[in-house]
């Protein structure tokens, strides 16, 4: 297969994390709605954001965004329920999301064995149709810098599930204090650690302490491998 050419202008995103505005790409094949979120972004809140659109992901030649990864790719879910959401990314051809960062959009409702199956999936958030811009705006910075963006109700209900859990609920339970499964909750839920701070009125170190025995008992190294580990574990 010859590879595809894309023009000279065409936006080639990268995979590397960035600690500032970096690179989105959204998959969608509504034009009208690609374009009014790809202005809202580089105009009104995400400043510097580089965002490209293409109706389908590998893009097509001439496309404005190359088969190179993104740092951070929105996938339009539509119209999707839950299974067809798996089935259209594993037959669509999707980025690995260990990879490279992605989110999914337009899901029709808060659903908790959604948000479990794309936790575990590696998947780093989830938006949903009657979300405002601004908390779309918000999810990206947190993800383009590394975090994760799920509700912290979607969180609570994986980590607090004691009904279908309750054997590894228990385990957990024995592992970790109070404190410390509420601050895996707020990791879980995308909060940085100047958040958690503020939420629970302890200081900056005392989160980092307390993020240092969580990731020690847990067996863990950052906040998306506790995620995926509340999800595969609880």
């Amino acid at each position: 297969m010859n590879k595809a050419v894309y023009p000279e202008n065409a936006l080639t995103l990268s995979a590397a994390p960035h600690a500032g505005p970096g690179a989105v790409c959204i998959v969608s094949r509504n034009h009208f709605q690609n374009q009014l979120i790809k202005s809202y972004l580089q105009k009104e809140s995400v400043e510097g954001c580089t965002v490209g659109t293409v109706a389908q992901w590998p893009p097509e030649a001439g496309a404005e965004v190359s088969e190179t990864f993104a740092d951070l790719v929105l996938w339009d879910c539509f119209g999707l329920g839950p299974d067809e959401i798996w089935v259209k990314l594993n037959l669509g051809g999707a980025p690995d999301p260990t990879r490279c960062a992605m989110a999914l959009f337009n899901l029709s409702h808060d659903n908790p064995e959604l948000a479990r199956e794309a936790i575990a999936r590696g998947i780093r958030g989830v938006f949903y149709l009657d979300d405002p811009p601004e908390r779309l705006a918000k999810g990206i910075e947190k993800m383009l810098r590394g975090e994760l963006w799920y509700s912290r109700r979607i969180t609570s209900q994986v980590l607090m599930d004691s009904e279908r859990f309750r054997p590894r609920l228990e385990a957990l339970e024995a592992m970790l204090t109070a404190r410390e499964k509420e601050i895996l909750i707020a990791i879980a839920s995308g909060a940085g650690n100047n958040e958690i701070a503020d939420e629970f009125r302890i200081s900056l170190h005392t989160v980092k302490t307390h993020l240092y025995n969580i990731y020690k008992k847990i067996d863990v190294r950052n906040r998306l491998e506790a995620t995926l580990w509340v999800a595969r574990y609880l």
